[in-house]
């Protein structure tokens, strides 16, 4: 970034906010012209780059390289659409002969709820008798209750004359609201149950001769108890990571990169990542796993208790260089990041735990990855592209440009520029060999600059080479990165810390 900011500034004088004092240049020629003066500060590149919208800067000026995954998140319509899909619509037949009989409910493997609320649905029923006495019919489910009162209902049918149809009683046209009914399992039998009796006029206890009971659109509000051991898929998602656009060879580490979960749970259950995929894409198309204890173990979600229905926790788990070797995967000039986290409920199967579910449960999970520019570089070398037009410059023959730095960043610079016609053809360097153009400035041994360090240079072009350059349409400058003490010491770059350079050429005139 440092070298993209650099060359940006050289070779854009439309930039320039301050053309005074440039006779600190030096020259005494009749034909010198200042360029340009001024000052590239970090804090002026962030403005560059304010629609990445992946740069900050700390409390202290450390600058960070930011990039954020999508939201990886689950809610409780998982687990309540499976007791919905089970109950919803589907006609459950009464036992002609028995009088009590449990409600099957095909729930998630291993569920065990102690309390279910529901939210929305309608109840139905409906039976038959072929009995030549008036009956009445009472169905009542006791363990369903709103206010402390059974689902119950009574209904009276005519004797049947023993021609036609049987005597039919049905309320599938209009059913019951089950709007805030609670649904609690027998404590004996954990067993939901569906009670009902037919009596005929004589007062004798008879059989129907058909019955059944229908849920309707069913929406749950509230679950407590076991919920079962359920994985809940998060879906899989890809980070670019941008800082490498512009590499084309060397090595770049940084010093304490990580890449942080930021969990939020609504879930009052206990929860477990289950890293499935984590992986680096690298500029040496390498792909290198995400090691960690953590990967292998999975992280505890935080998570509310039964007594704090509602509540919502955050955490943030953090893989770092102490954790994993995310220093590794990080400093080997990732690409992009490939990742497929899942999360499973009641991991160690725990039937103790008994947790709960609302209808608003929700889990997120977020991956960032932090890199900040806090580290080293060995020959990272980089290179841009620069459309530049020297053909108006029709009576110079011969160009000496003189270049003054003083370099506040830790990161030295070697440049060298190549200049192509329209063609793409080669036709000269911008210096004989590369150079030292801009020198790192000392540190400490925390990686801190103490001072800054100034350069002079000298350019010459002489008639011969100047000649080339009026054809030239593009400039691609190669730039080699290396910080203080030969790459040797991990370094901070801070937002106010920058470059002040000052150009300007002399041009020798035919006559």
């Amino acid at each position: 970034m440092v070298f993209a900011l650099l060359v940006m500034f050289l070779f854009n004088c439309q930039r320039l906010d301050d053309l005074s004092n440039l006779d600190e240049l030096g020259y005494d020629a009749e034909y010198a012209i200042p360029l340009l003066q001024g000052r590239l500060s970090m804090q002026d590149a962030l403005e560059t780059f304010k629609e990445a919208s992946s740069l900050t800067i700390d409390d202290d000026g450390l600058i960070r390289f930011q990039y954020s995954g999508n939201v990886i998140s689950q809610n409780s319509d998982t687990i309540f659409k499976v007791i919905n899909d089970e109950l919803s619509g589907i006609p459950i037949p009464l036992n002609r002969k028995r009088k009590v009989m449990p409600l099957e409910l095909n729930t998630p493997d291993g569920l065990d709820f102690d309390l279910l609320v529901i939210k929305e649905g309608k109840f139905a029923f409906g039976f038959q008798h072929e009995h030549p006495d008036d009956v009445s019919f009472t169905i009542t489910l006791p363990q369903v209750t709103r206010n402390g009162n059974p689902l119950s209902f009574q209904a009276e049918l005519p004797g049947y004359d023993g021609t036609g149809t049987l005597p039919t009683y049905t309320t599938a046209f209009l059913p019951a609201d089950l709007s805030g009914y609670e649904v609690r399992p027998d404590a004996s039998t954990d067993s939901v149950y569906i009670e009902y009796e037919l009596i005929r006029s004589d007062g004798d206890a008879d059989t129907i001769a058909f019955g059944a009971i229908t849920f309707l659109d069913l929406k749950f509000s509230y679950m407590e108890g076991f919920l079962g051991v359920q994985t809940h898929e998060g879906g899989r998602d890809t980070i670019e990571i941008d800082f490498f656009d512009n590499w084309v060879q060397g090595d770049i580490y940084f010093a304490e990169p990580s890449v942080t979960f930021n969990i939020v749970n609504s879930f009052g259950i206990p929860t477990r990542s289950r890293v499935n995929v984590f992986k680096v894409f690298t500029v040496r198309a390498d792909t290198l796993p995400l090691e960690s204890p953590f990967v292998e173990n999975g992280i505890d979600f935080p998570y509310p208790t039964i007594d704090e229905v509602g509540q919502i926790k955050e955490e943030q788990f953090v893989f770092n260089k102490d954790n994993s070797n995310i220093d590794v995967i990080l400093g080997a000039g990732p690409l992009a990041i490939d990742y497929d986290v899942d999360a499973v409920t009641n991991p160690d199967s725990n039937t103790l735990i008994r947790g709960f579910i609302t209808d608003q449960s929700f889990y997120r999970v977020q991956v960032e990855v932090d890199l900040p520019l806090y580290g080293k570089s060995i020959d990272f070398l980089a290179r841009d592209t620069f459309e530049i037009n020297l053909s108006d410059y029709e009576q110079a023959s011969t160009a000496e440009f003189k270049l003054l730095t003083e370099n506040e960043l830790p990161v030295g610079v070697e440049l060298q520029g190549y200049f192509y016609n329209e063609n793409g053809l080669l036709l000269d360097s911008l210096f004989e060999a590369e150079k030292v153009v801009i020198g790192a400035a000392p540190v400490d041994d925390f990686g801190v600059a103490t001072s800054s360090k100034e350069e002079v240079l000298y350019i010459d072009f002489p008639e011969e080479r100047f000649a080339h350059l009026r054809r030239a349409k593009q400039l691609v400058i190669l730039a080699k990165f290396t910080t203080t003490n030969e790459g040797q010491q991990p370094v901070k770059v801070f937002a106010e810390q920058g470059v002040d350079i000052k150009l300007g050429v002399i041009l020798g005139i035919k006559r």
